[in-house]
């Protein structure tokens, strides 16, 4: 009788493990392609990352995100492309010719290669919970030849009392994590 009360509380426990690893695991998504394989002295430099979004300079947010993530991931020489002054500071569209400037920018440099993207979502929900959400999409350019050699997005929803820089530097450091430096 002990045994089957012990067995019952083992397995309502497992459920309730295996329930919470489902909602946590189903609040965050993240598609990419396969990764190169970067060595701790890569040069990175964060290009442009586009604002397709309502929030004011959520591009350059999740840029600087962005490079801290790369660093942390063991990448020693990760660079902030210089700033298109050009560009709307409230919807910066990161058009083809300010990437082929920032390519003709590397080169110049010696940056092997330049990490750009997209911001879709960043904002908190409306409504009485008002869960953040951040949505983004990165693109690892090959300096030399001009091609996109990794590609990858990723959104995610925190719960009510979660930050969205939180959310957003948790979503960004996943994203980015199969760029960490080889040893």
């Amino acid at each position: 009788m002990i045994g089957f009360k012990k067995f019952a509380r083992r397995a309502s426990w497992y459920a309730a493990v295996a329930a919470s690893v489902l909602v946590v695991a189903a609040c965050s998504t993240i598609s990419n392609t396969g990764a190169p394989s970067l060595a701790a002295t890569d040069t990175v430099a964060v290009g442009q990352i586009a604002n397709y979004t309502e929030t004011p300079d959520a591009g350059r947010s999740a840029g600087s995100i962005a490079a801290n993530a790369l660093r942390v991931s063991g990448l020693t020489d990760v660079r902030l492309a210089p700033a298109d002054t050009s560009a709307n500071a409230m919807f910066d569209t990161a058009q083809r010719d300010s990437l082929d400037k920032k390519l003709e920018w590397a080169r110049a440099q010696h940056v092997h290669f330049v990490l750009t993207g997209a911001v879709e979502e960043w904002r908190y929900k409306a409504g009485v919970d008002g869960e953040p959400v951040v949505g983004v999409t990165f693109e690892l350019i090959d300096v030399a030849s001009g091609k996109v050699v990794w590609s990858a997005s990723g959104s995610k929803t925190g719960w009510s009392r979660s930050g969205l820089s939180g959310i957003a530097t948790a979503l960004i450091g996943d994203v980015l994590s199969p760029l960490g430096a080889h040893r």
